[in-house]
């Protein structure tokens, strides 16, 4: 009986449905203000390249050309989860997408015994992704390397590698997993990164 498997059921439900991800809706029938008092628009202006309209229709015309954003019958908007999941000025708005916060947990030593800090990033992926990088490279081991004359504090890891695998778990992961999000955990000697599910 398919009422005994629940997850059974809700993953033949998704079978069915044709909507992707980024098209459904993480808020509606939200006014012109609240759009853009939930949604850090200065940053995908910015990340575009692209000035800053002087009008609000401007920038709302903007980011339902880029589906971040839809009309609705209600004559109001949606927010969709690909705007709320890359330019949320706090996911924590957004309910089914609040557990998407990329957590950060930095361990003493080697294992998971104790942990020394942890936080949750709730901005947006594209709108946070700077700070975070910054965030978690402050809270890397650095090792010192004597040059010639002066010595230096070098990243255990290089900003490269990071910039490359972060964006990857965050983009990378199942988002029909409502129960988990993207997690970085720092230990005394690597760095582990997971998402949930598959890619």
């Amino acid at each position: 009986k398919l009422k005994e498997y629940p997850q059974i059921e809700k993953d033949l439900w998704r079978v069915f449905d044709t909507t992707p991800f980024e098209d459904m809706i993480a808020a509606e029938h939200v006014d012109a203000d609240a759009v853009l008092s939930l949604l850090d628009y200065p940053s995908y202006f910015d990340l575009l390249g692209q000035p800053l309209p002087a009008e609000r229709d401007q920038i709302h015309a903007r980011l339902a050309d880029d589906r971040m954003i839809a009309p609705n019958r209600a004559g109001q908007w949606d927010i969709t989860n690909l705007g709320a999941v890359l330019f949320a000025k706090n996911v924590d708005a957004f309910r089914a997408l609040s557990r998407k916060a990329v957590r950060v947990v930095v361990y003493e030593g080697k294992g998971r015994l104790k942990t020394i800090r942890e936080q949750v990033v709730r901005k947006g992926y594209a709108s946070g992704f700077e700070g975070l990088i910054e965030f978690v490279n402050a809270l890397l081991p650095r090792n010192e390397v004597v040059g010639q004359a002066l010595r230096k504090d070098v990243p255990m890891y290089p900003e490269p590698a990071i910039r490359e695998l972060l964006p990857n778990a965050l983009i990378h992961q199942d988002f029909s997993i409502t129960g988990s999000g993207p997690m970085i955990e720092i230990f005394a000697d690597r760095m582990e990164i997971t998402n949930p599910g598959l890619p």
